[in-house]
């Protein structure tokens, strides 16, 4: 491990931490009694929790890998990097993603998106300021894949990114600025900020238009793409992402990539929710698609 590391497990007793702790500077072994308890419920269920930080520039982002026992990881995981930040996307409520791939023996990983914060009206103002803060968290998530693949806790091809509502768009668009990640999708996705009241006053400007997936959709072609959304979402609206659908199936029609490539489900849940059973169909695509692509 590098320095900056905490690693969390039901099987390492505070004594032995603690002697850890004096052998090896920056590295820290702690029991299911450490972080305030936190990540006990994990802990208890048999994962391993790992906290770690990855340079961006001159500073460091923390991040929180959690890895299946040993008996049943499997020998060549597949790393899914759920968006949003391990207190809600390793920890309750948005689970159901990190939970299937745990089932099936594969790691999670999340880290906190300091650039998308909790009001989006605070991350209208940012996107007004420019430049587009999008730019911040595809920095910090590469940076966070990196240290996962210097440690051998995954590598390249076998890499799923999700992400739910506004952490959906991240996901995508870290898609499409890496040529690496190639599979990946979201719930209830944000498509177009313009469609959001928080950005109803700036929908007719460039920094806001210019954000929309749509034009993205070029980079995309040739991905494996998972979206699901219900039928009358009126948050973040259902047609703009029906259009995003077109458009990436019209990308990968001029590049010749089949139009499978990219699933669209639009369900019949009530208003901005995905139920789990697209959560559970998303992921059983997507996993699938990472394990067979790679041994294509």
């Amino acid at each position: 491990m590098n320095n900056g590391q905490v690693f969390i497990s039901s099987t390492v007793g505070l004594a032995t931490a603690l002697l850890l702790t004096a052998q090896v500077s920056g590295q820290v072994i702690m029991d299911r009694n450490s972080l305030d308890g936190k990540y006990a419920p994990l802990i208890e269920s048999g994962l391993e929790i790992v906290e770690f930080t990855a340079p961006v520039g001159d500073r460091r982002v923390k991040a929180t890998i959690a890895s299946p026992p040993p008996n049943e990881l499997q020998s060549d995981p597949v790393l899914l990097l759920t968006v949003g930040g391990p207190n809600t996307h390793i920890l309750p409520p948005n689970t159901v993603p990190a939970e299937f791939f745990w089932k099936h023996g594969h790691r999670v990983v999340s880290f906190e998106v300091g650039s998308m914060p909790g009001s989006l009206e605070r991350y209208r103002d940012t996107v007004l300021a420019g430049p587009d803060p999008t730019l911040t968290f595809i920095a910090e998530a590469q940076a966070v894949l990196k240290e996962c693949v210097d440690q051998k806790w995954a590598r390249p091809g076998r890499i799923v990114v999700t992400g739910i509502s506004r952490y959906a768009y991240l996901a995508i668009r870290l898609m499409a600025a890496d040529d690496t990640l190639r599979v990946g999708g979201g719930f209830a996705p944000v498509t177009d900020w313009r469609d959001l009241r928080e950005f109803r006053e700036q929908r007719e400007l460039d920094a806001v238009a210019d954000m929309r997936l749509s034009l993205f959709a070029d980079r995309l072609a040739g991905k494996k793409i998972y979206l699901a959304i219900g039928n009358h979402d009126e948050r973040v609206n259902t047609l703009s992402c029906v259009q995003f659908f077109l458009d990436l199936n019209a990308a990968n029609k001029k590049r010749g990539f089949d139009e499978t490539r990219v699933d669209l489900f639009v369900t019949p849940d009530v208003g901005h929710t995905c139920g789990d059973e697209w959560y559970l169909r998303g992921m059983e695509i997507l996993l699938s698609e990472a394990v067979s692509a790679d041994a294509k």
